[in-house]
């Protein structure tokens, strides 16, 4: 076993390298502009999180030690470009990921982009519809500092959807390129809600109002949304109908009833004709009473309103 100085010595080697390995792969983020280049910073950091987490003396040493505070600046500021570079690719879950082992940092004084991450964890939250997850969250942080221009903007967009406002969620930009992706997701998430509302109150209305209410530019671009929409519904039956099948080959599975055991239904489709969108439904949709759907809502509402609670 190597003396404790030569372990020390050892470790500074390790963070000057990791710094500087940091810095170059912070400057190729940043210039990074097609996909195989944010893959190739996707695998470098990779490396690089293997060199900084197996060596932290701050998990062998006793705490106040010196080079703690330093080893996690340098530990935070590996997961803070995680997350960044997760959206970039898209990649949701390794951006959640990577935001739950941040939190244990940002209990320090130490801020670093502490605001930016916990602002764009707040919208993506809301972009996936997770309204009681986002006031949780925000409950978290301090009440002061909900005026921080990265969390007061999903605040203001969570009360924009919970008025209904959908208009301004729609309409609301912005030039970092990490929050357009958000927003982005919203207005699908937006757009979905609306249309669902539309689909289940008419069975055709005129395209320009459709338009309207959907914030769409013009008839082009209603008809390659309907494209959209029906293929995602496509999605959603066949996984609809791969569950069931395998529900009902489960010998031994559970016998009570669910709300989600139950048959799949086709679900509606669009389609422009002329002026008009018509929303095509079976018989057995405009037969059914929508029972089944008020209870799980009414579940989800309830389960919502425990968690911020």
């Amino acid at each position: 076993m190597l003396p404790p100085l030569f372990n020390s010595i050892a470790a500074a080697m390790v963070d000057a390298q990791a710094k500087t390995l940091l810095a170059s792969l912070k400057a190729g983020f940043e210039a990074a502009k097609s996909d195989s280049e944010l893959a190739q910073c996707e695998q470098q950091l990779s490396q690089l999180k293997l060199i900084v987490f197996s060596n932290l003396q701050s998990l062998r040493e006793p705490a106040g030690a010196a080079s703690q505070a330093e080893e996690r600046q340098l530990a935070q500021g590996v997961l803070e470009l995680a997350c960044m570079l997760s959206i970039r690719l898209r990649h949701e879950q390794s951006f959640e990921r990577h935001v739950a082992q941040l939190k244990m940092y940002y209990n320090d004084k130490a801020q670093g982009q502490k605001y930016q991450i916990l602002g764009l964890y707040l919208l993506h939250l809301l972009a996936s519809d997770r309204i009681g997850d986002f006031h949780t969250e925000l409950e978290l942080i301090p009440v002061e500092d909900h005026a921080n221009e990265f969390i007061k903007r999903p605040i203001e967009i969570e009360r924009y959807l919970m008025e209904g406002n959908y208009t301004k969620v729609l309409e609301a930009q912005d030039s970092k390129p990490t929050h357009a992706y958000f927003l982005e997701r919203l207005e699908e998430m937006v757009r979905s809600k609306v249309g669902a509302s539309l689909e289940r109150s008419y069975e055709r209305i005129p395209a320009s109002v459709a338009i309207k209410m959907l914030i769409i530019k013009d008839v082009a671009g209603l008809q390659k949304y309907v494209v959209t929409e029906n293929e995602r519904k496509g999605r959603e039956e066949a996984e609809m109908e791969k569950k069931a099948r395998e529900e009902a080959d489960e010998p031994m599975g559970d016998m009570t009833p669910s709300l989600t055991r139950r048959a799949p239904m086709r679900l509606a489709r669009w389609e422009v004709k002329g002026d008009t969108l018509y929303f095509v439904k079976t018989q057995e949709q405009r037969l059914t009473l929508p029972a089944m759907e008020l209870m799980v809502n009414t579940i989800g509402y309830a389960t919502d309103l425990e968690r911020i609670v």
